[in-house]
Parts: C-alpha cells; sequence; structure tokens
C-alpha cells in the first residue's frame, strides 16, 4: 500500500484516505499531514481505498462512458492495479500490522460512510481515531449519530491535529483541544471553539507515503506525472451549490479569521522547488477554487515566477476572471489546460438561484478570448438543480452551443452536499431527506421534484446525451431524444452518436482539430448566439428556491 517513514518507539499515526474509486492524484491533505506529523516525530503510514474496485463505478469511469472524457486503461495507461479483495480485511490487517496509536481521517461526504465502515472494522481495537475533513466540518452533529466516531475535527485540521498528537503522546485528555467536538462518557456531544486559522505560507505537503503509479493521470489524451498543489486556501464566491462558502461562514461564526488566503509568490517559488526536487513532477494540478480570482498584478507575477519552471499545469477558474494579456502569458509560461464552471446556461437562474451573476453575453465573449489565447479548456456543468426544468437545462445546451473552441464537455449531477444552500432549500421543498449522505457527482439524483421539474430517470438521460445535443445539428435532436431512454434502442442510438462524436469531437487528444458537424463552434453570425434568455421562474418559484433556506 505504501513505504512507512521508518523509525522505532515513535508515536504512530495511520492516515486513513477514504477515496471514491479512482478518483486520481494524490491527497494534498494526506501530504500535509504527513509532513505536519514528521515533523512531530511520528512514524506514519497510509491506508487509502482509492484503487479498490466498486461496482457503482466513480465520476473518472463515467466520464468516459458518457464521452465527457476520453477512454483510457489504468494499467495499461496508468500502472494502477485495481484491487478486488475486501478493503475491510485489508485495513484491519494493516492496523493489526502497524499498531496505530491513532488513526487520523479525512473524509469528505461521498466517502464518509465508507470511512465510518472502515472505523468500525477495527472498532473492537480500541484505537484512539480523529476524524476531520469538509463533511464533519458540515455536518459535524450528524457524525455522532455514528456510534464509532467519538473525535470530530471541525474546520481547518492542522492546529488540531498536531494538538491532538501533542496530547496524546504526553498521557493527556484530548477532549478540550481547541476544534475538537467529542462524546462525552454519558454520550453526549460536546465542543471546542475552534483554534485560530494558520498561515497557510508555513504549509507543504509530502508526498512519499503515496505509491510512484498514484500520481498519473491523464489530461488532455496524454498521461502525465502529476503533483496537486495548493496556492490559496478558500474561496471568493458563494455559489449556493458548492460547500465552499461553507468554510468561510464557519471561521466567521468562529471568530478564527478569514478562510480565504493566498499563499505569496516567494513562498510558492520555494515549494516548487522543493517539490520539484522531491517528487519530479511531469504536471502541477493547481486545486484552488478559482485560480484566477486573485488582482491581476498577482497572476502576472506568479507567471514571471513561473518562468523558472514552465511545468505544464492545470486549473480550475471562473470564465469571467479572464483577460486577453493573462491568457497569453499564461500560455507562455506552461498554461496546458484550464476548466471552467458556467453549471447553468438560463440567466435568470444563474443569477438569483446559483449566486452567479455574469450575463450570457459576458460568458460567451470571456469564451471566445479564452479560445483564442490557443489554451485547450473543458467546460463544467451541472444539471438537476432544485426547481431546475428541462427547458432549463435546454437553455444550458444553448449556451454551450454559443461557446467557441472547448475540448470536452463535463456534466455532473447536482449532488446535495451539507453545508450547501441549495441542500437546505431542497429539503425545505421536501425533496429530499434531510438525513440524506450524498453519493458523487455523476451518480443518480437524490432529489424527488414533482412535475415541472426534472426527475431522477430524466437527469440521467439528459446527462448521459448533453454533449451530443451541443455537438449535432437541430435536426439530430430528436433522435438524440430518443436515445435518452435507457432502452435497447436508445442504448443502440446512443452508441452511434457516442462514436461519431468520439471520432470527430473528442479525438486521441486535446490538440487534433475537431471536425465541426453544426452544433458547437459554429457561430460565424453573432445573432446566432444564445445571448439572453427565458425567464422560466414565477416569482412565487423564485421565492420557495431562495430564501427560509
Amino acid at each position: 500500500m505504501s513505504t512507512k517513514i521508518q523509525s522505532e518507539k515513535k508515536f504512530r499515526v495511520l492516515i486513513l484516505y477514504p477515496n471514491l474509486y479512482m478518483m486520481l492524484v494524490p491527497s494534498l491533505a494526506v501530504g500535509i499531514f504527513t509532513r505536519l506529523l514528521s515533523e512531530m516525530d511520528c512514524e506514519v503510514d497510509l491506508f487509502e481505498t482509492t484503487q479498490y474496485f466498486d461496482s457503482d463505478g466513480s465520476s473518472p469511469q463515467n466520464r468516459v462512458k458518457f464521452a465527457q472524457a476520453r477512454a483510457f486503461d489504468y494499467q495499461k495507461d496508468l500502472g494502477i492495479d485495481i484491487k478486488h479483495d475486501n478493503m475491510f480485511i485489508d485495513f484491519r490487517k494493516k492496523v493489526l500490522d502497524f499498531e496505530p496509536d491513532l488513526i487520523l481521517a479525512s473524509a469528505v461526504e461521498d466517502v464518509f460512510l465508507q470511512a465510518v465502515s472502515l472505523l468500525e472494522a477495527v472498532e473492537d481495537l480500541k484505537i484512539p481515531h480523529l476524524m476531520g475533513g469538509v463533511f464533519p466540518t458540515a455536518a459535524t452533529a450528524r457524525c455522532f449519530e455514528f456510534p464509532v466516531i467519538t473525535h470530530v475535527a471541525r474546520g481547518e485540521g492542522e492546529a488540531i491535529v498536531k494538538e491532538f498528537v501533542n496530547r496524546l503522546k504526553a498521557g493527556e485528555s484530548v477532549d478540550d483541544v481547541p476544534g475538537v467536538w467529542y462524546r462525552d462518557e454519558n454520550g453526549e456531544v460536546q465542543r471546542n471553539q475552534n483554534p485560530p486559522l494558520i498561515n497557510i505560507n508555513d504549509i507543504r505537503p509530502d508526498f512519499r507515503l503515496f505509491a510512484e503509479e498514484r500520481f498519473h493521470r491523464p489530461m488532455g489524451g496524454k498521461i502525465f506525472k502529476t503533483v496537486p498543489f495548493e496556492t490559496y486556501r478558500g474561496c471568493p464566491y458563494a455559489c449556493t451549490f458548492c460547500n465552499s462558502p461553507m468554510q468561510r461562514s464557519v471561521s466567521k461564526e468562529e471568530g478564527v479569521g478569514n478562510f480565504l488566503r493566498r499563499k505569496t509568490i516567494k513562498v510558492l517559488q520555494e515549494e516548487m522547488r522543493a517539490t520539484i526536487a522531491a517528487t519530479s513532477p511531469e504536471f502541477f494540478y493547481f486545486i484552488d477554487d478559482s485560480f484566477l480570482a486573485r488582482p491581476k498584478k498577482e497572476i502576472f507575477e506568479f507567471c514571471d515566477m513561473y518562468e523558472e519552471f514552465k511545468i505544464p499545469f492545470w486549473f480550475n477558474t471562473r470564465p469571467e476572471n479572464c483577460f486577453p494579456e493573462a491568457m497569453k502569458r499564461l500560455k507562455e509560461v506552461g498554461a496546458y489546460r484550464i476548466s471552467f464552471g458556467i453549471e447553468c446556461g438560463n440567466e435568470q437562474f444563474r443569477k438569483n438561484v446559483l449566486l452567479r451573476s455574469p450575463k450570457n453575453a459576458e460568458i460567451i465573449e470571456s469564451f471566445r478570448n479564452i479560445h483564442e489565447s490557443g489554451i485547450p479548456f473543458s467546460v463544467n456543468l451541472i444539471i438537476g438543480f432544485p426547481g431546475e426544468t428541462r427547458e432549463h437545462i435546454m437553455d444550458t445546451v444553448e449556451l454551450v452551443r454559443s461557446i467557441d473552441g472547448y475540448d470536452t464537455l463535463t456534466v455532473s449531477i447536482f449532488t446535495p452536499y451539507h453545508g450547501t444552500t441549495l441542500r437546505a432549500i431542497a429539503v425545505q421543498n421536501g425533496w429530499l431527506d434531510g438525513k440524506t449522505i450524498t453519493k458523487h457527482t455523476t451518480s443518480k439524483s437524490l432529489l424527488d421534484m414533482p412535475p415541472p421539474y426534472v426527475n431522477s430517470d430524466d437527469i440521467d438521460g439528459l446527462a448521459a446525451t448533453l454533449p451530443l445535443y451541443c455537438y449535432f445539428p437541430k435536426n439530430e435532436w430528436d433522435n438524440i431524444r430518443r436515445a435518452e431512454i435507457p432502452d435497447e434502442e436508445g442504448l443502440r442510438l446512443r452508441e452511434e452518436y457516442y462514436e461519431i462524436y468520439r471520432r470527430n469531437f473528442l479525438r486521441e487528444d486535446q490538440f487534433e482539430e475537431k471536425i465541426l458537424v453544426g452544433g458547437t463552434g459554429c457561430r460565424s453570425n453573432p445573432k446566432d448566439s444564445f445571448r439572453i434568455s427565458k425567464d422560466r421562474l414565477t416569482v412565487d418559484e423564485l421565492e420557495r428556491l431562495t430564501i427560509n433556506a
């Protein structure tokens, strides 16, 4: 599974990394805690679940299946062996062999139940544990509904883990560690105030616990040794479908500081030098929520600094943050690919329900500049929002058909994560059981909405065919509509269109010229662009989707 950091008679910490099946790129959190614990003179080891087969599939597999990403082979292309063994048996064996003094687990909502089951597999061994991560921060009290959970770290973890480990090493109680919620001897949940936020300039990861093949990742049709990199923490936006704003809210409520922080350019340069020396990456994967949401001056400072490296890199950002001069400079220093979320094509819905303000005309113009830069990019969409109709989703199709030059189109199904405004709205309207814990963003919709809103079967069919609607001319749309239905005829049609789409549009890699057939890219006349969408929600419907959440 991994190579231990060897040392005799040291305090031992086993990091448990529950992960969706084959979600690639090593965890930055694991790297951060590996370094922190090593510097505390602990012996550290790792158990991760990434390679354990899951019959339900996962996002990477579904992206390929639905023609949203190019095909690749885990064994042949990445050198990764899929494990068909029982992960619970393997985890218990790891714990018995390593004999940890602490199990440290970090979980997002998609894998929280997996983490709980793994802890239950070793519960009889009475090893202290600390559970942290996005889900335990967003739904701390909910975690304690699972009897195996005893201690939860809420919020940013570095300072909490350090104090928790020091207390255990000294044989002292961990119950009053700042930032920790715990179950007392009477079964009551007790809460401690969070510690101040850390200076992220002091934080560097150590990825040595990950096997070499775990760094391999497909990107734009090629395989790279890819290392994640954090340049800032937090997000300045307030999108209602995302749980990043929750982190800012928690920090504000606790009075511990502004969660949104950026590393200095000098620190980034030093960290890149150290990372290159340690891991020899072929590719940097910037995990920031919105990489270009920073002062323009700082974008150019980053580019000037990055001249030293020019290692290809990917980042996620918003189209309105892109301007021609910056795009040109980013291309010069190695920007290989960018992901952009536009999520929804209906202006009224996007502005009032999702809290994303740019107008369609502005989005179209931004993408014209992005396309002219020559940096390949993907466009990310979400469908199945609370209160969304088929007409809303087809507005999204029309907007995408007005966007120049994207390489791939990814379609996610709205996932009602704890800590998001839209989850609260879904529960408030009776469309979601408040006890529901979510699955990954390409799994079936968890919402149960009445007409005229889309139901889960409608959402599945649209998720599978949306790239086809965006690519093919409208005289093919009746057939594509039939392909939404997953019966024998629908699946046959779907595969016929996928074959054409993969051959003519996806091609072998992102640099091959695409063959356009009447949809995407065919907008020589600006009047054909989908610049203004209809208002499709009444005042009462908007109120239902935007207040009392």
